[in-house]
């Protein structure tokens, strides 16, 4: 849970930490990643509690000295930080926008994931509920989970970039080809073991994202997502990270029924 707070007469944030509770869910995740040999897909621990501060309070400390935007750690508590606040939400930013200023926003935010990766830096989940726009520089929080538990570099950042392309993809869904233009422009340049482990996974998951183009919406948002990154470079990118996305959002495994 995390709320606003004010101390002396700048806003802040407390973030308080549950207990994770997501071990079935997680655990069909990461079986459905092992089964189709995916391994940006597997989803690294969901701790609680004090597990969770110390991740997120170490996660933003390195993000912190590899130049990226987070939020200062205030202080902490028993499962708990007061953090800094370090801009407006980006979701919230992209929903008021015109066509004009979202490009304007998700080339900002591109261009800021890239440089993060240039630095050696990785998200995790950089969806646009986790990002913050301040006028002029893109923020990034929430980093109570640690990808590299689970794979290596390479892996998680070619997981940074289908979750924001899955995060976004539903502001495009009638103009696609600009999300993908942005996009690779955005990717040139982007490491070769990132691309090369992108294009062996997204090679395995092309006839799912043509199927899910005849679904609903959400259904539709991943779709559009894989071929517009798949697009964006000649070697592609990931799609069954999806799933995760799809649970990451809300919790909720609803892209499974593509599966059933």
């Amino acid at each position: 849970m995390v709320e606003p707070i004010v101390i002396e007469g700048q806003r802040a944030w407390l973030k308080q930490y549950g207990e994770g509770s997501r071990a079935v869910a997680l655990g069909l995740l990461r079986f459905i990643a092992n089964r189709f040999q995916l391994d940006a897909l597997r989803p690294p621990p969901h701790r609680g509690g004090d597990a969770a501060r110390e991740t997120e309070a170490r996660r933003l400390a390195e993000l912190l000295a590899q130049g990226v935007n987070v939020p200062h750690v205030i202080g902490s508590g028993h499962a708990a930080l007061v953090l800094g606040d370090n801009g407006s939400s980006f979701n919230t930013c992209l929903r008021q926008a015109d066509d004009a200023g979202r490009d304007v926003l998700v080339a900002a935010a591109m261009q800021a994931i890239a440089a993060a990766h240039r630095s050696g830096a990785y998200f995790g989940q950089p969806l646009p509920r986790n990002l913050t726009w301040d006028g002029q520089n893109i923020g990034f929080i929430d980093f109570e989970e640690d990808p590299l538990e689970v794979m290596d570099l390479a892996q998680a950042q070619a997981r940074d970039w289908l979750m924001f392309g899955y995060g976004v993809a539903k502001y495009y869904e009638h103009r696609p080809e600009r999300l993908q233009e942005l996009m690779a422009q955005a990717m040139d340049g982007v490491d070769s073991p990132v691309l090369a482990h992108a294009h062996a996974v997204s090679g395995r998951l092309q006839r799912l994202a043509r199927y899910s183009l005849k679904m609903g919406r959400s259904a539709r948002a991943l779709a559009h997502a894989i071929l517009i990154v798949h697009g964006a470079t000649t070697l592609g990118m990931v799609m069954l990270l999806a799933i995760c996305v799809d649970f990451f959002a809300d919790g909720e495994l609803d892209v499974l029924q593509l599966f059933v």
